[in-house]
């Protein structure tokens, strides 16, 4: 069975860790990043796959949604479901990463509950 993969982008190192161990025990093989430039970075090299996107919306330089916006220009992530999570109220996403697949969750005591629909109606497991 394929473990599916998921790239967490996420400037707070507690919640990214929180996150991460969390969607680990899910079954998830989770790669984690400090920033949106450090996803962009890996997403761009030939051998980059993930099967879903984790992305903290405020993160300083290139943000969540910038981020997704910039990953998705490659080929092959074109259309890999995202998640947006923040601890704002915002709950609008911009329209230009608005599609298939895309979600905003709350840093709030829902978080996993959310995450968990999400991720059971977004990312193919095989079973």
């Amino acid at each position: 069975m394929h473990q599916q993969t998921l790239a967490l982008a996420d400037d707070d190192e507690l919640h990214a860790e929180l996150m991460s161990a969390w969607l680990q025990h899910q079954g998830y093989r989770v790669l984690c990043f400090a920033s949106g430039d450090e996803l962009l970075s890996w997403a761009s090299t030939p051998s980059a796959h993930a099967d879903g996107l984790v992305l903290d919306v405020d993160m300083p330089g290139r943000d969540g949604y910038q981020s997704c916006r910039e990953v998705r220009e490659i080929p092959e992530f074109a259309r890999v479901p995202a998640v947006f999570v923040s601890a704002t109220h915002q709950t609008e996403i911009p329209e230009e990463v608005a599609c298939h697949g895309v979600q905003f969750i709350r840093k709030d005591e829902r978080m996993f509950v959310q995450l968990a629909d999400w991720l059971s109606r977004n990312i193919y497991r095989e079973r």
